[in-house]
């Protein structure tokens, strides 16, 4: 059930607060430099690579675009790295465990938010089994992350299919600026035990870093969800000369993850064991001025072991189970270039190929096989010293599939040298997941693995969703009062949606896929960044939508109760505030405060009311000869009248208080 009236008064009051905001900056503006030295807050305007693969600042970037920066990842207290999506306007986080998390702009997922792109320095982490992003499978900590750039929005232009809501693209940083060891630890409420080790140095032209990490979580306070993970890491950069450079990467990692409720003869109290490994080449050379070229190759593997015996819910003693393996070989080619003054353009090549394979989940012990070749290009044409043309597309082809082209056209109006106007329009697709495609899962006599009950089939070939969307954006950038103002308006239409249905023609009715539905979604957008002061920072992130759709859940539909409603799955507000200051004394203490309306997350989610959190972080640093470090104390979810809750009714939690300390030797 949604709250209607919750939902008026609180945007009221969100409103109220936002325009005050603006209404003060507009006031003190004209007299800034009586109590702001511009000499401290002058700083470059962030340059972003994601959007069409340019170097572009942001005036000149055709979509919206939020960039998590060092100082916001440190303010956040973020212990999960999800945590930090939750400053993104439009964002939602979820919980489907302690340790399994979806991440969606707009709602419409389920845990495994298959529209979504997320590269770790230009590698895509996709899983083509089930979509999604294994999260807690990453060899990555926030410690390393220089920054996030979020793509607010469609942008398969540039990143090609799954890049359908939004990307989400994580850079980094180079082990030249992490020279030493580095030991932190978390240890705190939940049974959360952290410990990460990380040695960064150089040989030569070579720079590295290796890191190892270990990872304990007993989930939330009610369920069967405790975790555990061990990783490890290594990146080199290799300088080979003045034009050229190796980047090399590599990890893997083993977990434990308890899942299930009490009960439930489809999802029983189970311990499964996840692994999961990565490699990572990329070559590049500097051609000429304005011109660049790389060369890069990656692979991916996943393997989830994961199936039960039930011997009490049936006569029979039976099976069922849900793991997979799957991997991904990708091979892309980019060529960056300068044509003249006032134009510039990339364009490339790739060739992708995906694999799964699961006696549980698609009755095969060999590998399916998906291949994928895609060419892209975007153009930046400066049409006068104020309109930037911004104009690109990408062509993929995958087999079984016809293939289809994902264009985008952007303009840009600098109004004068602190206000830009942009109006844009797109199209992006997502191609279906080997489960959506080709689940075939059975209930099985234990041992024969003989099929006695049938619960999915997909039989159809089903067609890629596709989504169109026009926004019309403003930025403005106030240098001399470290303000910067970004704000849109959208408009999202998705067709031929992807449902899961029940299949009233099959024996026993199994659960199949097919292409049924639309949703609409309107909205507006605002993302407020202010730093007063070199040691104060403030970051204030807004979402207003407004949803309207349907598809099939049985097939083929006979009355209205065979069609669901889903613009339930589209939270009408979502807000974020995070506030940071710095004390003479050398305490830093932030502040961040979340807000998610009531949203029933698709699949097997549950409807969720909404959802408030706040948290604080206080911080201590210190410096000794040639030892640096930071003591913090981080308290999640307080005060709140409510329990937390992030996808289902049994993710509940109460406020949490965790122990931080980082140790850093050069």
């Amino acid at each position: 059930m949604r709250h209607n009236k919750t939902v008026q008064r609180r945007s009221k009051w969100f409103w109220g607060v936002g325009i005050g905001a603006l209404s003060a900056f507009s006031t003190h503006a004209e007299d800034a430099n009586i109590f702001l030295d511009e000499a401290l807050f002058f700083s470059d305007i962030p340059v972003v690579l994601s959007a069409t693969r340019l170097k572009q600042p942001l005036p000149d970037v055709p979509s919206a675009v939020t960039v998590i920066d060092r100082a916001m990842i440190e303010a956040s207290g973020a212990i999960e790295l999800v945590d930090l999506l939750r400053l993104v306007p439009g964002f939602q986080v979820g919980f489907y465990t302690g340790s399994k998390f979806t991440v969606s702009s707009h709602g419409n997922v389920d845990r495994f938010a298959r529209d979504m792109q997320v590269l770790i320095d230009g590698r895509s982490i996709y899983d083509p089994a089930f979509g999604g992003v294994t999260w807690s499978d990453q060899e990555l900590d926030i410690d390393d992350i220089q920054r996030i750039e979020v793509i607010r929005g469609p942008n398969a232009s540039t990143h090609g299919s799954n890049s359908f809501s939004g990307v989400i693209n994580i850079i980094t940083q180079h082990p030249a600026e992490q020279n030493g060891l580095r030991v932190k630890t978390v240890v705190g409420d939940g049974g959360r035990r952290q410990i990460y080790n990380r040695f960064a140095g150089s040989e030569g032209n070579l720079a590295y870093r290796i890191a190892l990490k270990y990872d304990e979580n007993d989930g939330f306070d009610n369920r069967h969800d405790s975790s555990d993970t061990r990783w490890i890491g290594f990146r080199g950069d290799y300088q080979i000369n003045s034009q050229d450079a190796l980047l090399f990467e590599l990890g893997a990692n083993k977990g434990t993850r308890e899942d299930g409720f009490p009960s439930d003869p489809e999802q029983p109290f189970r311990a499964t064991e996840d692994s999961h490994s990565f490699q990572q080449l990329r070559w590049t050379r500097s051609l000429s001025p304005g011109s660049d070229f790389y060369l890069q190759f990656s692979h991916n593997y996943q393997e989830i072991d994961d199936s039960f015996s039930d011997a009490v819910t049936f006569p029979w003693n039976v099976s069922l189970g849900y793991g997979f393996q799957s991997q991904r070989y990708d091979l892309e080619l980019q060529h960056t270039l300068d044509l003249n003054p006032t134009q510039r353009m990339v364009w490339g090549l790739g060739a992708r190929r995906d694999e799964a394979k699961g006696i549980w989940t698609f009755k095969r012990s060999d590998w399916m096989t998906r291949d994928q070749y895609r060419a892209f290009g975007n153009f930046e044409w400066r049409l006068s010293n104020s309109l930037l043309l911004n104009v690109g597309g990408m062509y993929e082809k995958f087999d079984q599939k016809d293939g289809f082209f994902s264009p985008k056209l952007a303009f840009n109006l600098k109004l004068d040298e602190m206000n830009t106007l942009r109006l844009s329009g797109t199209r992006a697709y997502r191609m279906p997941t080997f489960w959506e495609d080709f689940s075939d899962q059975s209930v099985v006599l234990t041992g024969s693995m003989t099929p006695i009950l049938q619960t999915y089939k997909t039989t159809t070939n089903l067609r890629p969703e596709y989504i169109e969307s026009f926004e019309l954006g403003y930025l403005g950038n106030f240098q001399d009062m470290g303000l910067t103002l970004d704000m849109k308006l959208f408009h999202e239409e998705i067709k031929d949606m992807i449902a899961e249905v029940k299949d009233l023609n099959a024996p026993q009715q199994p659960f199949a896929y097919i292409n049924s539905g639309s949703l609409n979604i309107n909205g507006f957008e605002i993302g407020i960044k202010w730093d007063p002061s070199p040691r104060s920072m403030l970051h204030i992130g807004y979402s207003l939508t407004h949803a309207y759709g349907n598809q099939i859940k049985k097939y083929p539909p006979t009355s209205a109760i065979d069609y669901r409603i889903i613009d339930v799955r589209v939270p009408q507000l979502t807000a974020s505030i995070l506030g940071s200051h710095q004390f003479d004394n050398g305490i830093k203490l932030s502040s961040a405060y979340y807000y998610m309306d009531d949203i029933s997350w698709a699949g097997d989610g549950d409807d969720v009311a909404l959802n408030r959190r706040w948290d604080i972080k206080i911080a201590k640093p210190f410096e000794f000869e040639r030892t640096e470090g930071e003591v913090a104390l981080i308290f999640q979810n307080i005060g709140s009248d409510n329990d937390f809750q992030d996808f289902h009714q049994e993710n509940v939690w109460a406020d949490r208080v965790f122990l931080e300390a980082r140790l850093n030797w050069h």
